[in-house]
């Protein structure tokens, strides 16, 4: 039944992103009112209908016990199941693990309000891990902070780093969230991302647009919340600096496409440039007179001016091009040392043939992803009269000089 959903967009080259969630708080619908399938009710899993902590009648959202033998075995063959039809797609960009909590979220404030305890969140993920060998995973910050125990929420949080899982935040400028952590864009939890986004990418949403325009936050408008807590600065502003604490890779504003982009049309290109990285070669340095055959250091700068590395492998290649024939060499595999900040300066070996004719060379560099059946040239941020057909971008001359006579 998703399928359809997917190829309308896999389509158009884009990628998915899934979360698999176990309870909802709508009853609109039935798989919203038994997002765990009321089969598995049915089957013995334990459970009951609640909101905000209150029970309720059948008419209300029913929520299982998450850590519930009937309902971990469901959920563990359906995991399976779903790991075998998609994990290997080559769209598919990350799986949220959200099969604790209201929307996935790792929390129960909308449902039953009892505490999830540290033993079954691990068991969670672990279920996870031992059927999504290729996507990324990725986890609410809440699901961690949502541990009362200080210690039991730092060993969780240690748990998802060492297993590669990344964070989320779903919560940027939710109403209630101001008058508390507005010093932090409302952010609650920016050490878990400093950590995670070294690692792996981080994604980033918007509580839902509407619900922050409604109130007046995103236009800053008196009596607002953010007009009381925010020190001057409205809804852009935070999730600039939202963006910049989350080091946030995916990003996203809850709601419909059209009103964001009516609403916000050159903030949404301002901020589809920062999130991830947006490389600016600043500058390469050669030797004055480099001779055919020698290796020679070539060091290039680069100043990321994102909020994250380049997680991918992707591959940095030189091209030398001139009257004397044309020479590609690959530089590197991976530049996940190019850090958001300052301009970092990396060293790299280039091998000249030995037949290479002397004269003068242009030097060009490209950056390209291998992970596509057709090879992709990723961007630099430089002009693109730089750049030719194939994803190099000219850098520098090279002039390469006749070698010393050979000893007689």
């Amino acid at each position: 039944m998703i399928d359809r959903i997917i190829e309308k967009w896999t389509a158009h080259g884009l990628g998915i992103a899934f979360r698999i969630s176990c309870k909802e708080t709508t009853t609109d619908r039935i798989e919203q009112q038994f997002a765990t399938p009321r089969w598995v009710m049915e089957a013995g899993a334990k459970g009951g209908y609640y909101r905000r902590g209150e029970v309720v009648g059948a008419d209300g959202p029913w929520e299982p016990v998450f850590d519930d033998p009937v309902f971990l075995a469901k959920l563990d063959k359906f995991l399976a199941a779903f790991a075998a039809r998609y994990d290997r797609q080559p769209w598919l960009r990350y799986v949220d693990i959200g099969s604790i909590g209201d929307w996935g979220e790792g929390h129960t404030w909308a449902g039953s309000q009892k505490e999830c305890g540290f033993a079954a969140r691990k068991q969670h993920v672990n279920l996870h891990l031992k059927h999504f060998k290729r996507a990324q995973l990725v986890v609410s910050d809440d699901f961690v902070y949502a541990l009362k125990d200080a210690a039991e929420r730092q060993a969780l949080h240690q748990h998802v780093l060492t297993n590669g899982i990344s964070y989320r935040d779903d919560s940027i400028m939710v109403n209630g969230y101001f008058a508390g952590t507005s010093d932090s864009f409302t952010v609650r939890s920016p050490k878990f991302f400093a950590e995670a986004y070294l690692r792996s990418p981080t994604v980033f949403e918007l509580e839902h647009y509407g619900s922050v325009t409604k109130p007046g936050n995103w236009q800053g408008l008196p009596d607002s919340s953010i007009a009381k807590f925010g020190k001057g600065k409205k809804g852009p502003d935070f999730f600039r600096g939202a963006l910049g604490l989350l080091h946030a890779t995916y990003i996203g504003y809850h709601g419909d496409a059209r009103e964001w982009l009516t609403d916000n049309p050159e903030l949404t290109r301002e901020l589809l440039n920062r999130c991830g990285y947006w490389l600016f070669p600043k500058s390469i340095e050669l030797p004055q007179t480099p001779v055919p055959g020698e290796t020679v250091p070539l060091t290039l700068t680069v100043e990321n001016r994102g909020v994250a590395p380049p997680y991918a492998p992707y591959e940095l290649r030189v091209k030398l091009s001139g009257a004397g024939g044309r020479v590609v060499r690959t530089l590197a595999r991976g530049c996940k040392n190019w850090l958001p900040g300052a301009p970092v300066s990396s060293r790299y070996q280039l091998p000249l043939p030995a037949d290479l004719k002397p004269g003068s060379y242009d030097l060009a560099i490209g950056l390209f992803d291998l992970s596509t059946a057709k090879e992709r040239a990723v961007d630099f941020a430089l002009r693109a009269s730089a750049r030719d057909a194939e994803g190099f971008y000219r850098l520098a001359n090279m002039p390469v000089t006749a070698g010393p006579p050979p000893d007689r």
